[in-house]
């Protein structure tokens, strides 16, 4: 395992380790690479949105610092799938459902949202990373949640 792999091992690590959204020592670590942690606010809505973790440091903050680490290690950081790594460990840290919770929510959203699907057209834009909806109407550039780009650009 070279310099650039351990590091990123440890980040991810200490993300997954951290408190429910992040904790002092969680911050220490984004500190010690000059990433910028989430303001208060902002994390206290995306810990009552639509995508819930049961522990663990937020996608969004992990991405950032692995972007310093990827800044530290360019030649390294080329062939590395920064997207697949953030839900890798999205889908560690989010809570199990269980399949009681799919079929119940499955008969719920067949009555909800089948009665006059033709009168109303709804869309809500997802990230096509960890499928979190956009939270802001006017947010055109990366998820709130895990940091990807909501829209392909040219």
């Amino acid at each position: 395992m070279n310099e650039f792999e351990k590091e990123i091992d440890a980040a991810f690590q200490a993300a997954w380790h951290a408190d429910k959204g992040g904790d002092a020592k969680w911050s220490g670590f984004m500190e010690q690479y000059g990433a910028e942690p989430l303001t208060d606010g902002l994390k206290k809505e995306l810990l009552n949105s639509e995508m819930k973790i049961s522990r663990g440091a937020f996608p969004i903050e992990l991405r950032r610092v692995m972007e310093k680490i990827m800044a530290k290690h360019p030649n390294e950081a080329k062939t590395f799938a920064m997207d697949q790594k953030v839900l890798e460990y999205y889908q560690k840290i989010k809570p199990f459902s269980g399949l009681n919770d799919i079929f119940a929510n499955a008969s719920t959203g067949t009555q909800k949202y089948s009665q006059g699907l033709q009168k109303e057209k709804h869309n809500t834009i997802k990230c096509k990373n960890c499928g979190a909806p956009r939270l802001e109407e006017m947010q055109y550039d990366n998820c709130l949640f895990c940091g990807s780009a909501l829209f392909e650009t040219a």
